[in-house]
């Protein structure tokens, strides 16, 4: 009978030692700020989501969107996506700090943690103010009334707030860090591949709890019966990708190298394809660069793969290339053969007062005509960028495109000489 005491005892004991872990460790305090309700932050917060992927989980095929549902099916059960609409089966009176200690913790409570199926062990990467902002286009959806199926899973894995013990071993709670020998194009990449993008969460093997192995992030894993294959800069180099391959790839989904199928389709169809050619250059970028370890500098890494003579002092001129040109006219500035024209030694490039390669890029060009006998599918259409960029940005790309891409034969333009022209003078 004592022992029996005892032991009651100490099973109490470590209940209560649990509970003050749980309530100590478990859902770190955040700040309370206002749901932000204006236009350009919902907007920018639908972009997070979109960046997200949220979607693919929450939005299943013949539920409104959010409303949740989908069953995803784990070693240890299956478990259900669930309503984050602001309905009182969603997210309804889900403040912004809750909302965020759920995306970056995986709780707002110490009673019911989420299992890592919602991906917080990515998500911890994101920034408090992005997460505000996915917070406020939530709460401007339409509430859906929609009770998803219950996630019941089996002993012991059903016992929830045991998940403090598994997030305590398994899920870092790190902030985002820049590497600061890298240019911001990288690390853009860097952030969304880490955290919205949660690239790890399918192409990375797991332990036999469930937890991401160290030292295989992005090194490929089984999913679903087929392989999400080695996404490190080493195993995509392997199998042949370039640059502007995974650029184009990440838009469309298919490429030279392969074509996306299964879940895959859905996070193109439903977050790749729809994030700016600025996000899908910044993840290329970081993918093919050596986040293991490989050049120290993302233009080493371009140099090699696109054949580019990128300028490693031009960050800022480089930047605004990759991000507005090169899916078009490449890193190497070569273009697309009977589509595309090159620009390297581009008459129009050498051009010494620059009038055409300015007007050019602030008002765009319409598609050419096809000409018989030439082999000229079509030319353009070539975007306008006045309304995207700042005039201090047209002179920067153009002198990073002279500087790169015109054999060192015209020299720097002024912000006065590229006002003149945009004003027509």
């Amino acid at each position: 009978m004592r022992f029996l005491k005892w032991l009651v005892a100490v099973v109490v004991l470590a209940c209560l030692a649990y509970v003050v872990f749980a309530w100590a460790w478990g859902v770190p305090s955040v700040e309370e700020r206002a749901t932000l309700t204006d236009t350009e932050s919902i907007a920018q917060g639908q972009y997070l989501v979109t960046a997200g992927d949220c979607g693919s989980c929450h939005s299943p095929p013949g539920m409104a969107a959010m409303a949740g549902g989908l069953p995803v099916a784990t070693p240890f059960g299956t478990i259900y996506s669930t309503n984050i609409t602001p309905a009182k089966s969603g997210i309804a009176g889900m403040t912004s700090a809750e909302f965020y200690q759920n995306l970056a913790y995986g709780a707002d409570n110490i009673l019911h943690p989420l299992y890592p199926a919602m991906v917080y062990t990515s998500y911890h990467v994101v920034t408090r103010d992005d997460s505000d902002r996915m917070h406020a286009y939530f709460m401007s959806l339409p509430p859906v009334e929609n009770d998803p199926p219950q996630t019941r899973l089996g002993f012991p894995f059903n016992i929830r707030p045991a998940m403090f013990g598994w997030n305590l071993l398994f899920a870092s709670r790190a902030a985002f860090a820049p590497d600061t020998s890298k240019d911001d194009v990288w690390n853009r990449g860097a952030y969304l591949v880490q955290g919205l993008g949660h690239c790890g969460s399918c192409h990375t093997p797991r332990n036999a709890l469930g937890a991401e192995e160290n030292g295989k992030w992005l090194a490929g894993a089984q999913l679903d019966g087929m392989l999400a294959p080695d996404i490190t800069a080493t195993g995509l180099r392997a199998r042949g990708w370039s640059y502007d391959q995974l650029v184009s790839y990440l838009a469309t989904g298919s490429g030279p190298r392969g074509s996306a199928y299964g879940e895959m389709s859905l996070v193109i169809d439903n977050s790749l394809a729809l994030m700016t050619p600025e996000d899908r250059v910044a993840i290329a970028t970081y993918l093919l660069d050596g986040q293991t370890g490989a050049p120290a500098s993302s233009t080493a890494a371009r140099t090699a793969i696109a054949g580019s003579a990128l300028d490693t002092t031009a960050s800022e001129g480089r930047s605004l290339y990759l991000g507005n040109c090169a899916l078009c006219h490449k890193a190497s500035g070569g273009g697309i053969p009977n589509a595309v024209p090159s620009i390297s030694g581009n008459a129009t490039v050498l051009q010494a007062d620059g009038r055409n390669l300015v007007a050019v890029t602030a008002d765009g060009l319409a598609a050419s005509q096809v000409v018989p006998g030439t082999g000229v599918v079509a030319l353009g259409p070539m975007p306008a960028f006045r309304d995207r960029l700042t005039a201090e940005q047209i002179t920067t790309l153009s002198n990073y495109v002279r500087a790169t891409f015109g054999n060192g034969e015209v020299g720097d333009l002024t912000e006065d000489e590229v006002k003149a022209i945009l004003a027509g003078q």
